[in-house]
């Protein structure tokens, strides 16, 4: 409300009882007349500006050279238009205190009426607010560095905004910001703006400690560190001499500290006169180190996360991995540039989900819809094997392995990664045909072996065979011929024909190298297969052939032929082991029996040896590796080569000592359902 006045009070009175009342009164109260110039200035004028008040009476005080010259024309225009209006109004301009340093100040004026309402004087009171605007700067200044980390602008640009901030805000401070390397022993700096290189260049490299000046002690310490002198302070005698030369007397350190609490470095502030800090000095720190430490810590998760990327990436085509996503209500897809580079695509180029879809092979889309529609309607995991047909027409195998989940949206997805297995199928394919053929060169090598004791089975049935023809033709030559007896001739040639072609059949399918295919066998007949052939060398060397065959034995799944490989081996091996023993102990004893599990049935057969038994010293887990053998003239092959048949049969092979002489080699396999 404007103050009214009878025109004869109408001008201020500059003495008395209000001008002991406006001396009291907080900030600059002035007086001017109706043209503007001074005609009353408050005691608080001349203590801050330096000047009597008879030096500034009479003054248009807009024309004085208190303004910062910046503010001058600004505060001229203003104050002719509150005149002008007749208004009270306000602005906001530097003022020059004493010791020429200029300081922000509201200024606030307004008329002084007469009875008429006509402006007969102006009141006015200038309030320091630099402290204020300085407060609002620094603000300003923090959420535009703020801004910065936001946008990702580089770090270096950061930390100089910020040095920038505080020495701008400080008045004649100087700010440095240290970094702790990698190896978490020594500081270098990564931004000094007024400091001179030939001081900077001193201090990089120099180890953090209790005593490692003030920067290095607040990272040892995690504390603020002050060093009010220099000069006399024992904390500063690590770079006394060469902080001294540079003219400065004063140093206060704080430690930036991660999320985490981590040490990233410390935020130094130089002065150049002895002190310690003052509490806005402390504050403007405390803040400062605050936005440095969020710009450092988004720096270097920037850096392992982009480290990371590029060691996915590495990983993902070393590997041929891929990692992608599918929102199936917006048919969004995303993708990792593994999957690009899977189904042929260029890494950048980002193809649709029909473009993606349009690779796989006809034959495999209906199985993976099946697939898909599975996992969402169960919420399961999923993995699965399809070809992908290539832009040149070449086909690939992938597996793909995933998940259907609900994302943040409550939208189904499917997140997933799937790996190229074309050239691992292609070498494990490769790998079979190469253990095939290494297993029938064993079998080979094997029935060489018992070349004499073949040859003396077919040789028996043949010797029959022509003596049984002789005979014939004999009683046949008799007068009358003797038919009943010439029918039996015929009927032993036709049996020893017999036998003899199950002798062969043996070998053929011994020989054979068809691939191989399994089927319901019954173990006991594999047995009874490979006894006749092994049984003529073990009787050479006075070794006695028992076996003991369950009768109510299970069938098992599997290729007859490679286990009948791994019978003989065994049944050769244990040959081997028992042919020098005393003639008590040459004997070889087969057994197959079943053992029932809660998992189900297992049928076992097992091999029997009387002979000097396994050394103590032998390694039994490299009893079964390849080329790995206790026989003096032998390969090492047959047991790897049985154990691996057995593997890809489901089943297991191993060997234990028995009770008395000797070694028992047995092997299970899993009940055909």
């Amino acid at each position: 409300m404007r103050p009214v006045v009878p025109a004869k009070e109408a001008r201020l009175q500059a003495g008395g009882e209000l001008r002991g009342i406006l001396d009291e009164l907080p900030g600059l109260v002035w007086g001017a007349r109706q043209d503007g110039s001074l005609e009353l200035l408050s005691r608080r004028w001349g203590e801050y500006t330096g000047k009597a008040d008879a030096a500034l009476l009479g003054w248009a005080w807009t024309e004085t050279d208190l303004f910062h010259l910046d503010d001058r024309a600004r505060v001229i225009e203003t104050w002719a238009a509150f005149r002008a209006s007749g208004k009270e109004g306000r602005m906001e301009a530097r003022l020059r205190r004493a010791d020429g340093v200029y300081r922000w100040f509201q200024i606030q004026a307004g008329p002084v009426l007469d009875d008429h309402g006509d402006v007969v004087a102006w009141w006015g009171l200038n309030t320091d607010i630099d402290d204020q605007k300085q407060a609002q700067a620094q603000a300003r200044g923090e959420q535009h560095l703020l801004e910065m980390v936001t946008r990702g602008e580089p770090t270096s640009a950061i930390l100089e905004g910020v040095v920038h901030l505080v020495e701008r805000g400080s008045g004649g401070l100087r700010a440095s910001i240290l970094l702790l390397d990698e190896n978490g022993r020594t500081l270098r700096h990564a931004a000094a703006l007024t400091l001179p290189r030939s001081y900077t260049e001193v201090i990089d490299g120099a180890p953090i400690g209790p005593e490692a000046f003030s920067c290095g002690t607040a990272v040892w310490r995690r504390e603020l560190v002050v060093i009010a002198d220099i000069e006399t302070d024992p904390l500063g005698a690590l770079f006394r001499a060469n902080a001294l030369a540079h003219g400065l007397r004063a140093c206060w350190s704080l430690p930036m500290l991660s999320s985490d609490g981590r040490v990233l470095g410390a935020f130094g502030i130089y002065a150049t006169e002895p002190r310690t800090p003052s509490k806005p000095d402390l504050e403007l720190l405390e803040r400062c180190c605050r936005v440095t430490s969020i710009a450092i810590e988004r720096s270097q998760s920037e850096d392992a996360l982009r480290r990371s990327e590029a060691y996915r990436a590495e990983a993902e085509r070393l590997s041929r991995t891929g990692t992608f996503s599918v929102d199936l209500r917006r048919r969004e897809f995303a993708m990792s540039d593994g999957i690009c580079e899977i189904v042929g695509f260029p890494s950048k180029s980002r193809p649709t989900l029909e473009q993606i879809l349009s690779r796989i092979h006809d034959d495999d889309r209906e199985r993976i819809a099946d697939v898909v529609r599975q996992a969402l309607r169960e919420g399961a995991n999923f993995d699965y094997e399809h070809r992908l047909v290539m832009e040149d027409g070449t086909v690939k195998l992938v597996r793909v392995v995933g998940r259907s989940r609900v994302n943040a949206a409550g939208q189904p997805e499917i997140v997933g990664a799937a790996t190229d297995i074309t050239a691992s199928r292609q070498a494990a394919d490769e790998l079979q045909r190469a253990q095939a053929a290494l297993t029938h060169v064993s079998r080979v090598t094997t029935l060489g072996e018992l070349a004499a004791s073949i040859a003396h089975e077919v040789n028996q049935p043949l010797a029959a065979i022509i003596a049984d023809a002789n005979a014939a033709m004999n009683w046949l030559a008799a007068d009358p011929p003797n038919l009943a007896r010439v029918r039996e001739s015929l009927t032993a040639i036709i049996g020893d024909g017999e036998r003899a072609g199950q002798v062969l059949l043996r070998i053929r399918s011994l020989l054979s190298r068809s691939p191989p295919r399994h089927r319901p066998c019954c173990l006991n007949d594999v047995v009874r297969k490979v006894v006749p052939l092994v049984a003529p060398e073990l009787a050479r060397h006075g070794l006695v052939v028992k076996q003991v065959l369950s009768p109510d034995l299970p069938q098992v799944s599997g290729d007859p032929v490679q286990l009948q490989q791994v019978v003989l081996n065994l049944m050769l091996n244990a040959a081997e082991a028992s042919k020098d023993m005393p003639l008590e102990r040459r004997r070889v004893v087969i057994r197959t029996f079943v053992e029932r599990r809660a998992s189900g049935a297992f049928v076992h057969v097992a091999v029997e040896d009387a002979g000097a038994g396994l050394d103590p010293a032998i390694d039994m887990a490299r009893l079964f590796d390849a080329f790995y053998t206790t026989k003096e003239n032998g390969l090492g092959m047959g047991l790897s080569i049985s154990r691996s048949i057995l593997e890809r049969h489901g089943g297991k092979l191993w060997a234990r000592p028995n009770e008395t002489f000797g070694t028992t080699f047995a092997f299970a396999l899993g009940a055909a359902s």
